[in-house]
């Protein structure tokens, strides 16, 4: 079981690695303390709640809002590609727009929506809830404080390149979850 969650756990920290490279590239990083706390405290509290909701919920949530994290993602990898274009005042207008409590609210509940998924089956399924949550968030936090890094020292030196691969992962990464691959 412990493999299982930790198998879980990465999968779902993945979407968390992707943003947390593209703000690292956007020097998000300043942010650092900000990100990694509105990560934690989704990245714990929605597995949770999934738990919490039930079997009959979760059909009809995956159903009506499936969508919504590959969408998100989608989105910004095509602003990131856009930000190319843009110089560096306007990328760090959208910097500040992305870090800011109600940006990063906003990403990271669209981001989340597979979390409530998995606290809806391995909660069923006879996992702790708290074991759940807990490595979900360790998983997430640790991947996001990983794509800041190295987001950021990409970025440094390679600014442009870098800003391009994260548009083009975030987009790839929307298209893999919208086609159920992660």
């Amino acid at each position: 079981m412990t493999l299982s969650l930790l198998a879980f756990g990465v999968v779902i920290a993945l979407n968390n690695l992707a943003l947390s490279l593209t703000l690292g590239a956007l020097d998000g990083r300043r942010h650092w303390r900000r990100i990694l706390s509105v990560f934690a405290v989704f990245e714990f509290t929605v597995p949770l709640i999934g738990v919490w909701l039930g079997r009959e919920i979760a059909q009809a949530v995956a159903t009506d809002l499936g969508w919504l994290g590959p969408v998100i993602l989608a989105g910004l990898g095509i602003t990131t590609l856009l930000s190319l274009r843009a110089d560096r005042r306007d990328r760090a207008h959208l910097v500040r727009a992305m870090t800011s409590w109600r940006g990063l609210a906003a990403l990271s509940a669209g981001l989340s929506t597979d979390n409530l998924m998995v606290g809806f089956g391995l909660g069923l399924g006879g996992v702790s809830p708290l074991a759940l949550a807990t490595t979900i968030m360790v998983c997430s936090v640790s991947f996001a404080a990983i794509g800041l890094q190295v987001g950021h020292r990409v970025s440094r030196d390679y600014e442009r390149p870098a800003l391009a691969v994260s548009g083009i992962a975030l987009i790839g990464l929307a298209a893999a979850s919208a086609l159920g691959w992660l």
